[in-house]
C-alpha cells in the first residue's frame, strides 16, 4: 500500500531526514492549502533546527487548521519558549486546557510550564491531574515531577513501586522512576535504600552512554597547548565608540551542580542584568562560524584565527545574547561546560565577566549521582567517570588561573549560601555596579535548568555537607578538596 506524501514526510522526519520530510510538506501545502497536519509538520521542522520564528508562523496556522487537537498548541508553547516569550506559551497551553480539559499531555506540559514561572503550586495540580487521566509512560514522568514539588513525597511510595514494576528494565521511564524513589527515600532519612535506587539508576543511565571521559584526554591537552601565552595575547579590538553600547556577558561556569542557577537568579535582581540561561552559542554557533572560515575545530582554532574573523565571530555571539538582554547591558550565559572555553573567551569578550563557581566536591558528586540528566554524558551516570572529569577539569582551571589570573572572578556555593549579600555585593563591585539587591526587579523569573524547583524555595544550608549521610559510598571524592 502506498503511503501518502504526510506519511512519508513523517518518516522522514523520524529518521531525521529533515530535508525530504520538509520537501514533501511543502509539496502538500502547495495542493493542499488547509492541511493543518502539513504545517504542523513544518513547525516541528522548524523547532528541530532551532527557527523559533518560523516555527511560530507555521504552528500559529496549524492551530487554526486543527483546533481539536493538541499537538499543536504544545508544539506551539514550545516554540514561545523558543523566542523568550514564556508568557505566550503559558497563554497556548492554558488555552489548550479550556479546549482539551481532559489530555493528560496538555496537562504534563502546562505543568512543565508552570515551573518555568515558579507556581509551583500549579504545577503539582497539573501533575496530579495527568496521573488521573492516564496510565502510560506519561504517568511515570507526571510521578516524578510531584516527587519534586510535594513537601512530603513518601506519599508517593506505593505509585512509584506500582509503576517500577511496569516499566521495561533499562527504559527512560525505569531510569526516571529509579532516581525519584532515590530522593523520595533520601527525604525520609532512608539513606542506605536510597543510594541502592540511585545506583540502579546510574547503572541504567550508563548503558546508553557512547564514549568514555578517557576519550576527553587529548581534547583537553590540545586546549592549554594551543592556548600559550601568545595566542592569548591575540584579541578582538573593542571600539571605543561602540563599546558603552556593545553587550558585556557574563560567563557563569564551572562544574554542573554548583549552585549556578541560584547565582545567576540572585544576579539578575540587578536592574542592569539579564540572563541567557544555559544556552550553547559559545560552543555551537561561534565554534561553528570559526570553522567555517578556517576548517579547524576548536580549540585549533584559536591560533589561526584573525582579527576580522574575531570580530565577526563575536558579533555572532552577540547577536544571539542581545535576544535575551531585554535592553540590559549585562547579559549571563551560565553553561558550565563554558570552563573549557576561557581562551577563547578571553580573545573574543577581553571585557567579559567570568564567574567560576565552586563548591565541594562531595556534595557535587552526590548532586550529580542523585539526579537525571538529559544528557547522556559518562561523568552523569558513574562515580569513577565523574572523578576522571573531575580531574580533568580541575587541571584546565589551574592552568587558565595561571594565563588569565586577573580574567577568572572565583565565587564559592558555601559562601554565597551563608552570606548572599556580601558576596553578590562583591560582584557588583567588581563590576562597577551600583548594589541593588533591596529591590529586585522581576519576581517571576523564568528558569529551565534541574535547579527549577529548589532555587525558588528560600536558600538553606541543608545542601552543604550533604554527602556525609553517604560518606562511605564517596570515598573518591573526601580526600582533600581536589578529591584526590
Amino acid at each position: 500500500m502506498r503511503l501518502s506524501k504526510l506519511q512519508q514526510a513523517a518518516e522522514f522526519f523520524n529518521m531525521n531526514d529533515l530535508v525530504q520530510a520538509e520537501r514533501l510538506y511543502k509539496e502538500t501545502i502547495l495542493s493542499k492549502p488547509e492541511c493543518g497536519e502539513a504545517f504542523l509538520g513544518m513547525g516541528r521542522i522548524a523547532l528541530k533546527v532551532e527557527q523559533f520564528d518560523k516555527a511560530v508562523t507555521f504552528l500559529r496556522k496549524s492551530c487554526e487548521l486543527l483546533p481539536n487537537e493538541a499537538s499543536p498548541l504544545i508544539y506551539l508553547s514550545e516554540a514561545f519558549n523558543g523566542i523568550n516569550f514564556e508568557a505566550d506559551g503559558l497563554t497556548a497551553l492554558e488555552y489548550a486546557k479550556h479546549q482539551l480539559p481532559n489530555n493528560p499531555y496538555v496537562h504534563y506540559h502546562l505543568g512543565l510550564q508552570y515551573i518555568l514561572f515558579g507556581y509551583l503550586d500549579k504545577a503539582e495540580q497539573s501533575f496530579s491531574t495527568v496521573i488521573k487521566f492516564t496510565q502510560d509512560t506519561l504517568a511515570s514522568y507526571a510521578l516524578q515531577e510531584l516527587t519534586r514539588l510535594n513537601g512530603n513525597p513518601k506519599q508517593y511510595f506505593t505509585l512509584l513501586e506500582e509503576r517500577l514494576k511496569q516499566a521495561v528494565p533499562d527504559s527512560q521511564e525505569s531510569i526516571v522512576l529509579l532516581y525519584a524513589f532515590g530522593n523520595v527515600l533520601d527525604s525520609v532519612k532512608n539513606y542506605s535504600l536510597a543510594w541502592e535506587y540511585f545506583e540502579q539508576a546510574n547503572l541504567s543511565q550508563a548503558k546508553q552512554n557512547q564514549f568514555q571521559t578517557s576519550e576527553l584526554n587529548y581534547f583537553f591537552q590540545d586546549i592549554k597547548i594551543t592556548a600559550n601565552a601568545n595566542v592569548l595575547s591575540v584579541q578582538r579590538e573593542l571600539k571605543e565608540d561602540n563599546s558603552l553600547q556593545e553587550i558585556i556577558p557574563i560567563f557563569i561556569l564551572g562544574l554542573p551542580r554548583t549552585g549556578s542557577t541560584l547565582l545567576e537568579q540572585l544576579l539578575t535582581d540587578h536592574q542592569d542584568i539579564s540572563s541567557a540561561g544555559e544556552v550553547p552559542y559559545l560552543s555551537r554557533d561561534v565554534v561553528n562560524y570559526l570553522f567555517s572560515q578556517t576548517n579547524l575545530q576548536y580549540p585549533y582554532v584559536m591560533a589561526e584565527v584573525s582579527k576580522q574573523q574575531m570580530a565577526i565571530a563575536a558579533q555572532v555571539y552577540l547577536d544571539k545574547m542581545s535576544i535575551h538582554s531585554k535592553g540590559n547591558q549585562y547579559v549571563i550565559d551560565k553553561l558550565p561546560a563554558n570552563f573549557q572555553s576561557i581562551g577563547l573567551i578571553y580573545k573574543l569578550f577581553p571585557n567579559a565577566k567570568v564567574l567560576h563557581i565552586t563548591r565541594d566536591l562531595p556534595d557535587i558528586a552526590l548532586s550529580i549521582y542523585r539526579n537525571n540528566f538529559s544528557q547522556n554524558e559518562p561523568y552523569f551516570s558513574s562515580l569513577d567517570e565523574f572523578k576522571q572529569y573531575h580531574n580533568l577539569y580541575t587541571d584546565l582551571m589551574l592552568y587558565w588561573k595561571v594565563q588569565l589570573p586577573k580574567f577568572i572572578y572565583e565565587v564559592s556555593y558555601e559562601e554565597l549560601v551563608l552570606d548572599k549579600t556580601k558576596i553578590i555585593n562583591d560582584i557588583y563591585e567588581c563590576f562597577g555596579l551600583p548594589n541593588q539587591l533591596e529591590q529586585p526587579k522581576v519576581k517571576d523569573k523564568i528558569v529551565k535548568t534541574l535547579s527549577n524547583i529548589q532555587v525558588r524555595r528560600p536558600i538553606n544550608t541543608k545542601s552543604i555537607k550533604s554527602w556525609h549521610n553517604y560518606a562511605d559510598k564517596l570515598r573518591l571524592f573526601t580526600g582533600s578538596a581536589y578529591g584526590d
